[in-house]
């Protein structure tokens, strides 16, 4: 424990502090988290290889409330995966349940519903030998357990889990997302559901109350040295850089949600201020913080207004540059607020 990664864990902790503060501050707390999910979820589908953007998540809720069928491409049925098993892990340990094998096995199956490739074995741990490909051609592939040692691994990573305090919280964290990584349990799915149990064992180390971080931004920005970190730890038994990326990753993405938050919180002011009155436009500015991506019918049942009104409303809220129609088409519009998804889209600026 060097000075460096005694400030780390400190500023990781002081963040992550501030972080959970938030929740009874903010009356807008389960939507800012749904969409911390959202982000979370996209940016961890793509270090796999995913493609979509936060607004088709978005569009992909609320067609569904409207509409029994709609397509969905692979890429976005990883991301709707990724977030209905955060959603579902972070549910079950808030209930008390504690992080168990078969809970991660049961958010394995939900991650890979609708997109598993042939061979693939789904909610449980693998049956065959894998070598993965190092991301620099000249190295040989990293070579995990074989899959007859799985078992055994994993019950050991679930008794250390279980366990805790056995170092600082966040090195325990640290160690279990290598040791997770390196078993390699699952034959696809490893790096997402591997993410997901970070949030989850923040919960359970009492960091967090609601999942208001996504660390899966942080290990995309680094996506080579994320790798490289822990193949230095196999290779090399060099744990202590391993374990400071790791906390800086927690204390950089703890520290950019809280700016975030209160970035959102003030231009909540803003609108409280510049919109007042009772007229269904104002109503709707200031709904934006429920409301961030909406139909017009979504605004007829939230105001009890006509359909001539909604629209009105909305077009007010248009020509003044606060929500933007994204569909292009003439008929069942969509709408998001402009300055809100600006705040929740930004890439983060270390």
């Amino acid at each position: 424990m060097d000075e460096e990664l005694a400030s780390a864990l400190s500023d990781a902790t002081f963040q992550l502090g501030r972080i959970d503060g938030i929740s009874p501050a903010v009356d807008f707390s389960p939507v800012l988290y749904t969409s911390l999910i959202r982000l979370e979820a996209v940016e961890t589908a793509e270090i796999e290889g995913a493609d979509v953007d936060v607004d088709e998540v978005y569009a992909y809720h609320t067609q569904s409330k409207s509409t029994e069928t709609i397509d969905v491409s692979r890429d976005l049925q990883e991301v709707l995966n990724a977030e209905r098993a955060l959603q579902d892990g972070f549910k079950a340990i808030k209930s008390g349940n504690p992080i168990t094998l078969g809970l991660l096995k049961s958010l394995h199956k939900t991650l890979l519903g609708g997109v598993r490739n042939e061979g693939d074995v789904v909610g449980d741990w693998r049956d065959s030998d894998v070598r993965i490909p190092s991301p620099r051609g000249s190295q040989p592939p990293f070579v995990p357990p074989p899959h007859s040692k799985v078992p055994e691994l994993m019950d050991s990573l679930e008794a250390y889990i279980q366990m805790g305090r056995q170092h600082h919280p966040l090195i325990d964290l640290a160690i279990a997302h290598y040791q997770f990584e390196t078993i390699h349990p699952c034959s696809d799915g490893n790096g997402r559901l591997g993410r997901i149990l970070i949030v989850l064992q923040l919960h359970e180390a009492g960091y967090l109350s609601d999942p208001y971080l996504y660390p899966s931004a942080y290990f995309n920005r680094n996506k080579q040295e994320y790798v490289e970190k822990m193949r230095a730890v196999s290779e090399e038994g060099n744990w202590r850089d391993w374990v400071l990326f790791f906390v800086e990753g927690i204390e950089e993405q703890a520290q950019d949600s809280y700016k975030r938050t209160f970035e959102l919180i003030g231009l909540r002011r803003e609108y409280e201020k510049q919109y007042p009155n009772k007229k269904t436009s104002h109503k709707l500015a200031r709904g934006l913080f429920d409301l961030p991506y909406f139909t017009a019918s979504e605004v007829e049942e939230r105001f009890d207004v006509s359909g001539q009104t909604a629209y009105n409303a909305i077009e007010e809220l248009e020509d003044e540059g606060l929500i933007v129609e994204v569909t292009g088409k003439k008929r069942n519009q969509e709408y998001k607020a402009v300055d809100i998804f600006d705040i929740l889209e930004r890439s983060t600026v270390r």
